[in-house]
C-alpha cells in the first residue's frame, strides 16, 4: 500500500465576536474565504488533490464545495466531522468563560469539565474518529483533504501522531492555515508541514 498525503485545512475567520463558537453555523468573513483560498493555491502546488471532505458547516462546506466542483474533486460531506458541541457555552463571550473557569479548555479536553447540555470530550473525540475512519473507507488517491475545524484538526493529530490531544493544541493550525501529514497505514504518521494562510499568495 503507498503512502498518501493528508492535509488538514481549518476554516478561515468568522465574525465570532469573541465568542466561543462550535456547532453555531456562522459563514466566513471575506478575509477568512481569502485566507482559505490563498491556502488552497498552496495545497495544490503540494500535489493534485485527489479526495476531499468537509464538515456540514457552511464556514467550511461552502468553500469544499466551491473548490471540489472546479478541480472535479470527489466531496464527502461528513456530519460526524463537525466542531463541538459547547452546549451552555454556545455563543458566550470567551472572557466570561475564562473569568469564571480560567483552565476550561485544558478540563475540557481532559474529560474533566462538560459544560450544561454540551458534548463531552470523548464523546467528541469518538464522533470525530469515526466520522474519519468512515470518510478513510471510501477516499482515494495519494492527496487526501478535510476542512473541518480546529478542534477536529487537533483530535485528528493526536491520534495520528500518538500524541495527546493538548499536546495537539500546541501545533496551534490558525484559522486558514493546514497541516499536511503523510501517511501509510499501519505505521506512524509523520507531520510534514504546518501553515499559515499565505497572504502573499492572495
Amino acid at each position: 500500500m503507498n503512502p498518501y498525503t493528508l492535509t488538514l485545512l481549518r476554516h478561515g475567520d468568522i465574525d465570532h465576536q469573541g465568542r466561543l463558537i462550535g456547532h453555531t453555523d456562522l459563514p466566513l468573513t471575506e478575509h477568512g474565504a481569502a485566507d482559505m483560498a490563498a491556502s488552497w493555491q498552496l495545497i495544490q502546488r503540494h500535489a493534485p488533490v485527489t479526495s476531499m471532505a468537509t464538515s456540514p458547516l457552511m464556514r467550511c462546506r461552502e468553500f469544499a464545495v466551491q473548490q471540489a466542483l472546479a478541480s472535479g474533486v470527489p466531496l464527502h460531506v461528513a456530519p460526524l466531522l463537525g466542531e463541538c458541541h459547547f452546549g451552555a457555552w454556545e455563543n458566550q463571550p470567551l472572557a466570561d468563560i475564562a473569568a469564571t473557569t480560567p483552565d476550561w479548555q485544558t478540563l475540557l479536553a481532559r474529560g474533566l469539565l462538560t459544560p450544561e447540555g454540551g458534548e463531552s470530550f470523548d464523546a467528541f473525540r469518538t464522533r470525530v474518529l469515526t466520522g474519519f475512519a468512515g470518510w478513510m473507507q471510501q477516499a482515494r488517491g495519494s492527496h487526501r483533504v478535510l476542512v473541518s475545524h480546529g478542534g477536529v484538526i487537533n483530535v485528528l493529530l493526536a491520534e495520528l501522531l500518538g500524541t495527546d490531544f493538548n499536546v495537539a493544541r500546541l501545533m496551534a493550525v490558525p484559522r486558514g492555515g493546514f497541516a499536511q501529514l503523510s501517511i501509510l497505514d499501519g505505521h506512524p504518521a509523520y507531520l510534514t508541514r504546518l501553515q499559515a494562510a499565505d497572504h502573499n499568495s492572495r
